[in-house]
């Protein structure tokens, strides 16, 4: 059946909002139930406009009700305070229109309760007049990212850090400041937290005004500011510890590079006394040159490829690229077969998935497995056989370096990594800390598995190149 009429006087009543009417001389003519339970008055007590509205909004009040009933206009919203009968104040958000009955022109008024706003507003101000001294005050740089990548805010300290005056950073690019082989790493990390909105810490270099690049460690994490999702940044001057951390590694490699000299000098040595035996018989006549170039060739080549992989591993230049996670193990493979022959252990080098490119410092990298690979040879018993293998897992690629040696007791799992602590006799742990930090700067991960008398397993997780 069609509803031909319906009286809103009901629907006006119980309206959420309050609604009164008020007079050109002010007079309050009507207001709704829900106007009467905002100001705790009741139904049956009269409502005065000079006794509900607050001194400090009553000049712009009559301005509004004069414009809506001579003007016939409109009014936008506006936050006003009023008056509730027990004095307390209640902030409201008020908006006007004519009303028109017979010849006469009223005043509607709309309220609406926005006291748990104001509430949230008045928190929100404390905090960030909070956020703000503690970023002109801190030394640390505390930088405000759009989802683009411009920035928005940045702390003073960046003067003291960097050298730059705040407006050289705003509305630019953040990567235009970072070193270009960071570039990658960082634009994951802030990709990956604008998906998951967990957050990260990483390390990266950012130029200064005098065209320095220094080591900032970075904190990022996601907040809301203005409506707007934002990302924070906390950047802290790292330069001492990344430098101390360098020559640690230095020192480490150069260590491992003594270690491995005595097989590199044999696995030389061996191609050498061929190529002076050779030598020796053309200069007496017994062969024809010409007959045995390429064997000469060969075995030159074969002394050229040992010393380039030992010299590749032992320059100290350091930078993130993409690499071949199956060029990186052939080479190291390759090296430590010498120092695996002279204990007749057999490193058996399984290729299980497609070549991965990796986001890595091959130095570094090499570093570890290195340094893995040696200790599974050490621990491993003569004749025995090393396991190297290479897996996908994910968006990981997992490296697997297992021996088959006396295994390491479950109680000293937890403490490999730490400084100084180790299970050789002459150790000092360094090795394996250093490889756990290099890891870690490559946002991967190390996972040990060792059953006593069974053998040890080390896994490597590193994230594939995206």
């Amino acid at each position: 059946m069609a509803i031909k009429f319906i009286d809103f006087t009901q629907v006006i009543e119980n309206s959420l909002i309050g609604i009164f009417i008020l007079s050109k001389t002010n007079d309050v003519i009507y207001a709704n139930k829900h106007t009467y339970d905002l100001l705790g008055y009741d139904k049956k007590e009269t409502l005065k406009l000079s006794n509900i509205l607050h001194p400090q909004f009553w000049e712009t009040c009559q301005h509004t009700i004069q414009t809506v009933i001579h003007q016939e206009k409109r009014m936008e919203a506006m936050e006003q305070k009023l008056i509730k009968k027990d004095g307390s104040i209640l902030h409201v958000e008020t908006d006007a229109l004519p009303y028109k009955h017979e010849n006469s022109t009223f005043a509607q008024i709309h309220v609406r309760d926005i006291s748990k706003r104001k509430v949230f507003e008045k928190e929100y101000v404390s905090r960030e007049e909070e956020y703000q001294l503690i970023s002109k005050n801190t030394s640390d740089v505390l930088l405000e990212l759009s989802e683009e990548g411009k920035v928005k805010y940045i702390s003073p300290s960046v003067e003291h850090v960097l050298g730059y005056q705040e407006q050289d950073f705003l509305e630019v690019d953040l990567l235009a400041f970072i070193h270009p082989s960071d570039i990658p790493n960082i634009t994951n990390a802030i990709n990956s937290l604008k998906e998951e909105e967990e957050p990260f810490l990483i390390t990266y270099r950012v130029c200064s005004k005098e065209n320095r690049y220094i080591w900032v460690e970075a904190k990022g994490k996601i907040i809301h500011r203005h409506k707007e999702k934002r990302i924070l940044l906390g950047l802290r001057d790292n330069s001492v510890q990344m430098e101390t951390e360098r020559l640690l590694r230095q020192s480490e490699k150069l260590a491992l590079i003594g270690e491995l000299s005595a097989g590199v000098v044999h696995e030389i040595k061996n191609p050498l006394t061929s190529i002076k035996g050779f030598l020796q018989l053309m200069q007496a006549g017994t062969i024809e040159t010409k007959d045995y170039i390429t064997i000469l060739n060969s075995e030159i080549e074969r002394i050229e490829h040992i010393a380039n992989d030992l010299l590749g591993f032992a320059k100290p230049k350091e930078e993130m690229a993409n690499l071949s996670i199956h060029q990186v193990l052939d080479e190291v493979v390759f090296l430590l077969n010498a120092q695996s022959k002279r204990k007749n252990v057999y490193i058996y080098w399984q290729k299980k998935a497609d070549d991965v490119e990796v986001l890595g410092d091959k130095s570094q990298l090499k570093q570890v497995f290195i340094n893995l690979i040696k200790n599974a040879i050490e621990a491993s018993f003569e004749d025995g056989v090393i396991d190297v293998s290479l897996e996908e897992q994910d968006s990981f690629v997992l490296i697997k370096v297992t021996d088959h040696g006396s295994g390491i007791p479950k109680h000293n799992l937890d403490k490999l990594g730490e400084s100084f602590f180790t299970t050789k006799k002459k150790g000092t742990g360094l090795g394996l800390m250093v490889s756990y930090k290099i890891i870690n700067n490559h946002n991967g991960r190390i996972h040990i598995e060792s059953e006593e008398n069974k053998g040890t397993t080390f896994i490597i997780y590193l994230p594939k190149s995206r």
